[in-house]
């Protein structure tokens, strides 16, 4: 089906954008901050995504796309790096305002010991992969941030309940319910070992994106 990447970025970015103008949350305020933060976090995100498109470690099927390119990465590819964010960090907000005197430490620090874990655990798999690697790197140094951060509770739980919609989306970008994956990876530099369609990477590159946003959004 032609454009449905780009329908699945539509469907991401429809409910915080209905739901900003709700009068406790407020996230309508926030979008000049987000849209900032997540510009600057897709900074080495997009790089990061040109060098393994040109490289083959990763590419993207163009009966799913509507074939603007910018850079050899598909306009839809781009546009996920804003549209990713927005949506995660309403969840967050969302999370600040409602949780807001739910003590979140034990959760945090089990989320973080669970992250250490996992890639430990993926580390094991394929050691020499690429994305399994760089994967590997961004996680670090993005818990490294999240560690030293003392103020911010709510990031655990914003995690685990944007993980939920995120795997869905990259279930059907990796081949769930549709004949082709919109996204296909090269076995050479990924684990080989799949949630469903989704490549075990990609639960902490969305913990990369999704925690890094957070974190330069509430420094800004």
């Amino acid at each position: 089906m032609k454009g449905l990447y780009l329908i699945l970025d539509a469907i991401t970015l429809l409910c915080p954008l209905l739901l900003s103008f709700d009068n406790r949350v407020k996230y309508v305020k926030s979008w000049g901050n987000v849209l900032l933060a997540s510009t600057i976090i897709a900074i080495p995100f997009l790089i990061w995504d040109i060098i393994f498109t040109e490289k083959g470690i990763w590419g993207f099927n163009p009966d799913y796309l509507v074939g603007i390119s910018i850079l050899g990465l598909p306009i839809e590819e781009i546009l996920f790096f804003w549209v990713v964010p927005l949506a995660c960090v309403f969840v967050y907000e969302c999370c600040k305002f409602y949780f807001r005197k739910v003590n979140w430490r034990w959760l945090n620090i089990g989320v973080q010991f669970g992250i250490l874990g996992y890639l430990i655990f993926l580390s094991s798999q394929n050691p020499s992969g690429w994305y399994t690697l760089t994967t590997i790197i961004a996680t670090v140094i993005t818990l490294y941030f999240w560690i030293n951060e003392k103020k911010l509770p709510q990031i655990g739980i914003s995690y685990l309940l944007c993980l939920i919609p995120f795997l869905v989306i990259n279930g059907i970008l990796t081949g769930s319910r549709i004949e082709e994956p919109i996204v296909w990876y090269n076995s050479d530099h990924f684990s080989d070992i799949r949630i469903f369609t989704i490549p075990m990477e990609d639960a902490m590159y969305g913990f990369s994106l999704i925690v890094a946003n957070i974190l330069l959004h509430e420094r800004l």
